[in-house]
């Protein structure tokens, strides 16, 4: 048992460490626009439930993928529910003793793996090799229940139980949120219910107490999220938590009234005990799949009223780019021209962010994630175009760039700022000094850029300027001041002072960009949170 846990473990790590090499632009484009449907994205979700073996694991990579874009709300759900299928099937697969098969995809895997001829796909081997390792895990798990059976010390330990379903319905709920696998625990279970060990009304409460334990573990590692990723996390322990209301008092009826029910449909299939066993979690996913779908909609509504989205996810969501503006070269780089400077209004935040002393990562990670949907979309749009306005696409391509340094040196500074003391003192004078200075200078190209105004484009290249000779008296100035036994505060001080004069040099860069290519500034559509320019 404690060797197939480990097998399946190891599996499980190097399965998914491996799919995270082949998850490429192009493979993450193709997962967006499947799962803009909702049975396609549960169709997603069974097939990485089936790779993941584990709610939790599942769901977690599904906030990141909610994260950065690619899926909606309603994807994220159907993914989920989706996942529970995926789940269950390899709970049937590892009872119909595909042991050798395993084996075979094993050594063909190992030797791709040593091979220097084939070493491009070494993270697809290395994937299916960590495949074959989860299902040999699983069968060695489901035959140490015969052995296990033989025990003395096991024989009267579960003696005592007299038949309990809710000592059964606890065991499986404590281990599933041990192993943080679901299959594992039922792959056990049927295994020792196939050799007599535990009875099948056991086995069933073991397998829904799986649901509790699921819920349980997830509840406990989302505590931090908050927002949308919240409503994802949430989503799966609600559930898991239906699941178990639901299946527990249906299997009481059924024992107590004698009313064919779920145990009774399982059992009339002509098939072995195993097989039955298995079946009950994809019948219950099955059903719960197309519930669930059929209600996506109001679902969706009323977990945004309950866990409504952060600011900062409302920031990284993209307003203009979209994947139909792709077919027209011309608007496709007008959209991305509108969402640079978008992602240039939001710099101002930083600053906020110091005014107030509050977290900087927050805001900088929803400018990050928009930035890198836009290197997305350039970079499709190149694939899609690549012969279409290339001076344009350049000089777009050239203010991403611009644009990304810029990001960095503003949050580079206002974390340096954040260090300074904000109590009356020449550090704090500092402080406010750069923090307004550069602050004014960026909302004068904004707003420059969202008016299209000549007068303001005008005093923006001439307060865009070089800062280099004003950075280095103000870093002599305070050199003198500060007294040498406090080097942290002359560290920030030149580091600070250093990231003004990377800023008004990529700021005047970006500035001539937009002169030289012709691309003058003209005023920006106002939307409403959310909108989408089609």
């Amino acid at each position: 048992m404690a060797g197939g846990l480990g097998i399946f473990l190891g599996g499980m790590w190097l399965l998914t460490e491996n799919l995270k090499a082949l998850a490429s632009r192009r493979l993450r484009v193709t997962v967006h626009r499947w799962t803009k449907s909702l049975p396609s994205a549960a169709a997603w979700g069974a097939m990485a439930g089936a790779v993941t073996q584990s709610m939790p694991a599942l769901t977690f990579i599904v906030v990141s993928v909610l994260r950065a874009g690619l899926v909606p709300t309603s994807g994220a759900f159907a993914i989920i529910v989706g996942g529970w299928v995926g789940v269950s099937m390899l709970v049937l697969v590892v009872t119909l003793d595909i042991e050798v098969i395993a084996l075979y995809v094993l050594g063909a895997a190992g030797a791709v793996l040593i091979s220097e001829r084939a070493s491009g796909f070494r993270p697809v081997a290395a994937s299916f090799f960590g495949g074959a390792m989860i299902v040999l895990g699983l069968a060695l798990l489901k035959n140490a229940a015969a052995p296990l059976a033989e025990e003395p010390w096991f024989a009267q330990l579960v003696g005592r139980t007299d038949g309990s379903l809710l000592l059964g319905f606890a065991v499986g709920a404590l281990l599933t949120a041990i192993v943080q696998s679901s299959s594992a625990v039922c792959v056990l279970g049927i295994g020792m219910a196939t050799v007599g060990v535990i009875t099948v009304d056991q086995t069933l409460m073991l397998m829904y107490g799986t649901c509790l334990g699921s819920a349980t573990i997830q509840y406990l590692l989302s505590a931090s999220l908050v927002g949308r990723s919240r409503q994802v996390a949430m989503y799966q322990v609600g559930l898991s938590v239906l699941a178990c209301l639901v299946l527990v008092p249906l299997l009481y009826v059924e024992r107590s009234f004698d009313i064919p029910l779920v145990k009774a449909l399982v059992l009339s299939l002509d098939l072995g005990l195993a097989q039955q066993l298995a079946l009950v979690f994809i019948v219950v996913s099955l059903v719960l799949v197309v519930i669930m779908l059929a209600i996506m909609g109001p679902t969706v509504r009323w977990c945004e009223r309950l866990w409504p989205p952060t600011r900062e996810e409302e920031l990284s969501r993209p307003k203009f780019i979209h994947d139909r503006a792709l077919s027209d070269g011309e608007t496709s780089l007008a959209l991305a021209d509108l969402e640079q400077r978008r992602v240039l209004s939001h710099l101002s935040r930083y600053f906020d962010a110091v005014r107030e002393g509050a977290a900087l990562e927050p805001v900088r990670a929803a400018s990050g994630q928009l930035l890198a949907l836009l290197e997305d979309f350039l970079a499709a749009l190149g694939e899609r175009h690549p012969m279409y306005g290339v001076e344009a696409g350049t000089s777009i391509a050239t203010r991403q760039s611009l644009i990304r340094w810029l990001e960095e040196q503003v949050g580079a500074l206002c974390e340096v700022l954040l260090e300074l003391p904000d109590a009356p003192s020449r550090a704090a004078t500092l402080r406010t000094s750069i923090c307004e200075g550069v602050d004014a200078v960026l909302l004068s190209m904004v707003h420059a850029l969202e008016t299209g105004d000549e007068e303001s484009w005008t005093h923006t290249k001439a307060v865009a300027g070089d800062r280099s000779d004003l950075m280095r008296r103000m870093r002599n100035d305070f050199w003198n001041l500060v007294q040498p036994s406090d080097p942290p505060q002359r560290s920030h001080v030149v580091i600070a002072t250093s990231s003004v004069e990377h800023i008004f040099f990529l700021i005047s860069k970006l500035v001539q960009e937009y002169d030289t290519s012709g691309t003058r500034p003209r005023p920006a559509p106002v939307l409403a949170s959310g909108d989408l320019v089609s």
